[in-house]
């Protein structure tokens, strides 16, 4: 990296020189060269933020899209695509949504506030299926959660998948998730937990 910088600032004072001893005498071709190589990147960061929101929701460069979602966040990026609260006796949730935006994507049990101090105590497993109609495009699980913390909530993140990888964007599609383990245990005390799928983080 460091090498590749240095030769991006060397580079145009040896073209400079080399027009010069060519005979260029002109100062507009000697400094508009150098301007011209040492400006390319701004522009080129400016086409990108300009350009941003259709890469992140994948119309072209998906490739691109998590790492500009992780520069340029957009407003909504971590706003739940589908969600639904869960209930004690019920262990399967069926939700339809369509992803917005190319990355990392994730099965959420998000409960409202501030986390106590110290480990989420959970049992729980989620079993994921994704379909576009009939067609089953994906499945995972039943897998165990990882805990979150976030400002006005907590919870568990459940089988993470990529879209474009595992997933298309910008697509009706319906998940079918069923949650295994002491589910009533775990909502005493927690009113009002949903589960849903959401965008993480691409990191």
């Amino acid at each position: 990296m460091t090498i590749a910088l240095l030769i991006y600032l060397i580079a145009p004072l040896f073209l400079v020189g080399f027009m010069y001893l060519s005979g260029a005498r002109s100062w507009r071709p000697l400094v508009t060269v150098p301007v011209a190589f040492y400006s390319l990147p701004v522009l080129v960061v400016i086409g990108f933020y300009l350009l941003r929101t259709p890469i992140q929701q994948g119309k072209y460069l998906a490739e691109l899209g998590p790492i500009l979602s992780l520069i340029f966040p957009p407003e909504d990026l971590y706003i739940p695509l589908a969600v639904k609260e869960l209930a004690e006796g019920r262990s399967e949730y069926t939700l339809d949504f369509g992803h917005k935006y190319v990355g990392h994507h994730a099965v959420e049990i998000s409960v409202p506030g501030k986390a106590p101090f110290g480990k989420i105590e959970q049992e729980l497993q989620v079993l994921l299926e994704v379909l576009e109609g009939d067609k089953l495009l994906y499945r995972d699980g039943p897998v165990k959660g990882s805990g979150f913390w976030g400002r006005n909530d907590h919870g568990l993140h459940f089988t993470r998948y990529s879209v474009t990888e595992d997933l298309p964007v910008s697509r009706p599609l319906t998940a079918r998730i069923a949650v295994s383990g002491n589910l009533d245990a775990f909502l005493k005390g927690r009113e009002g937990a949903t589960i849903g799928i959401t965008k993480v983080s691409d990191e």
